[in-house]
């Protein structure tokens, strides 16, 4: 069996994923090999070509699926996946060398864990006309392109609960489960149900299969030398409070103790993680779950 596959979810950003999969052209391969499983969902550019290209120089497989959404790629990505470890990186983040490895080593041992890459973002104007320029740069002087990235204020405060060791114990640490950059075994993300694929948008998906993982005991690890660095694109106007006002209302409803006005608060208001947590401290240990008693999905 594969030991690892990274699930590379994307759509209608071909010069992106271009650049993401030739940083992964500079992994070196972790004990018992890698895959990467590239999703393509619906996109209606030059994706599959991009695709077909990368194959002559990756352990790559191409999923396409129909414009499903985020959530229900990641899962399409895990059923094709072959690997004991899997690794969830979005198709516009280049991976640091060392990044596919780091990742596998923080799980050799097994255990309910979840491990937490390190998430920088990057600005850079004019990409698609660039990406050749970009892409030199991954091959010859990457460091130097990693060195104008920053962390993003949202990871920074989701992932203040980590100590100088990586390790928390932090009863809202689900809100560190970013899934542009994150790691679980297989069994595990079996065990919970993967993503609920009733999220269909752009939102917090991520963050309530972190909640339920939570709920199902696991530890979460947050590795530095797992580093990717998001390739920064624009969004439409008033697109980020559409989605997640939409996105936290349905996390409420599946899980009513964290209330949408908190979610929002937290994520668009300037709210603290103190104060979440706070706020929410009678429910911030989710209830647990039976061990063979998997996730409902809504549809």
């Amino acid at each position: 069996m594969t030991a690892v596959s990274v699930v590379v979810p994307t759509r209608d950003q071909a010069s992106r994923l271009e650049a993401t999969l030739h940083a992964f052209t500079r992994q070196d391969a972790p004990p018992g090999g890698w895959e990467i499983v590239v999703v393509n969902d619906g996109s209606s550019d030059t994706t599959a070509d991009v695709l077909r290209a990368a194959a002559r120089h990756l352990p790559l497989r191409a999923v396409h699926t129909s414009g499903e959404g985020r959530a229900a790629a990641r899962n399409t990505g895990v059923r094709t996946a072959e690997g004991e470890v899997v690794v969830f990186c979005d198709g516009d983040r280049a991976p640091v060398p060392g990044y596919v490895r780091a990742h596998a080593h923080a799980h050799v041992d097994g255990g309910r864990r979840v491990v937490v890459g390190d998430v920088k973002e990057l600005y850079l104007s004019g990409f698609e006309e660039r990406l050749a320029e970009i892409k030199e740069l991954l091959t010859v002087d990457g460091e130097a392109l990693r060195r104008r990235s920053r962390t993003p204020m949202f990871v920074k405060k989701v992932c203040d609960v980590y100590d100088t060791s990586g390790r928390t114990v932090s009863p809202v640490r689900w809100l560190s489960f970013l899934s542009g950059n994150v790691s679980l075994r297989r069994d595990l993300y079996d065990r919970v149900g993967g993503f609920d694929e009733s999220f269909s948008g752009w939102g917090l998906e991520h963050l309530e299969l972190g909640y339920r993982l939570v709920a199902h005991g696991s530890a979460f690890l947050h590795c530095a030398a797992a580093r990717n660095d998001h390739f920064a694109h624009g969004r439409p106007v008033g697109f980020y409070r559409a989605s997640l006002e939409s996105s936290a209302a349905r996390f409420e409803r599946k899980h009513p103790e964290v209330p949408a006005r908190l979610l929002l608060a937290l994520t668009l208001d300037g709210m603290s993680l103190t104060e979440f947590e706070k706020a929410v401290t009678e429910f911030a240990e989710p209830a647990s779950v039976h061990e063979d008693e998997p996730a409902r999905q809504e549809r």
